[in-house]
């Protein structure tokens, strides 16, 4: 099994498929389908209520049987669900992963070195729009690796730049954006699952707020969580979790993360049985922030567009081809 390599905090991506298909009658009359009274459209406000009633439940769950399964369940809200409930507000966290061997190994021919590995990743993210309205945010990220970007969508533009580099722009025509929205508000739920196997959960409820405290749970009290399928998570089955500590703090309304320390420490062995440590250690803060406004980025350029050479060929012909 390879070690683990380091990289940012990544959540699964989620997919809404929405699908329907016509009604179909036979070719007689009497087989024609009686039409249906048309339901009404949603009152206005109706889908955010729904969607606090399902957050505070789970928060119930959470508080009524606190578990890894408990938790999870309420920190795994899409940034969909999470700006129907706040609004316009911030999100920040930094995230710190180690990787090393236990013992220094001294190389060998056609082995493969065993290094310390380091990445600090930090994340920000404005979002400066309210319930139903456009999108409209900035989101930077960068490691301590010289790799980072900036994202900003307003008006139904795409503004981005790498690290050191100018402002693009272009139209805004796929919805990628929202994977790293999701990423962002599904770190501290992507720390907990990593901790999961091993979690012992506390909450204890405080005014608006949950607090809930994280710790190594004994062997024996340890409960099974099923781990997500991703590609590259295969380690994880043969890791040992070894130290977890951290506290969060929820709003009792909503179920969503305010503030986040959580550090997880795990051994684990590489393909030639070699022992390695490693760690992951993220502290994160979530705020509203109504009066969030954000303005588009002065010194602008176009975004350097690629040559189709076929789909240009086939327009530069079009008409010309033989009959």
């Amino acid at each position: 099994m390879p070690a683990p390599s380091i990289r940012p905090v990544c959540g699964l991506a989620l997919a809404l498929v929405l699908a329907g298909g016509p009604a179909c009658g036979g070719d007689d009359d009497a087989n024609v389908p009686v039409a249906e009274a048309a339901s009404l459209p949603p009152r206005p406000g109706a889908a955010r209520q729904s969607q606090e009633e399902v957050a505070r439940a789970g928060v119930d769950a959470l508080l009524a049987s606190p578990s890894p399964a408990t938790l999870l369940a309420v920190l795994g809200q899409s940034h969909l669900v999470a700006r129907a409930l706040l609004g316009r507000h911030t999100l920040k966290y930094t995230a710190e992963f180690s990787l090393a061997p236990v013992e220094p190994v001294r190389p060998a021919v056609d082995t493969p070195v065993l290094l310390t590995q380091k990445v600090v990743d930090e994340l920000e993210l404005q979002w400066a729009a309210g319930p139903e309205e456009p999108v409209r945010f900035y989101l930077s990220q960068h490691t301590d690796q010289h790799r980072g970007r900036e994202v900003m969508v307003l008006d139904e533009k795409a503004y981005t730049r790498l690290l050191h580099r100018g402002w693009h722009v272009r139209p805004l025509d796929a919805d990628l954006h929202q994977r790293w929205l999701d990423e962002a508000q599904r770190s501290v739920h992507d720390v907990v699952e990593l901790a999961a196997p091993a979690l012992a959960v506390a909450a204890a409820e405080e005014g608006d707020t949950v607090r809930v405290t994280l710790s190594l749970a004994e062997p024996g009290a340890r409960v099974p969580v099923p781990q997500a399928a991703a590609p590259g998570r295969e380690w994880r089955e043969k890791a040992e979790i070894t130290a977890i500590e951290g506290t969060l703090t929820l709003e009792r309304a909503t179920g969503l993360w305010q503030t986040a320390e959580v550090r997880v420490g795990y051994g684990v062995r590489d393909e030639q049985e070699r022992s390695l440590v490693g760690e992951t250690h993220l502290t994160g803060t979530a705020a509203r922030t109504p009066e969030l406004q954000i303005q588009a980025p002065e010194h602008v350029l176009p975004l350097p567009e690629r040559v189709r050479y076929e789909s240009e060929r086939r327009r530069l012909l079009d008409g010309l081809a033989g009959t």
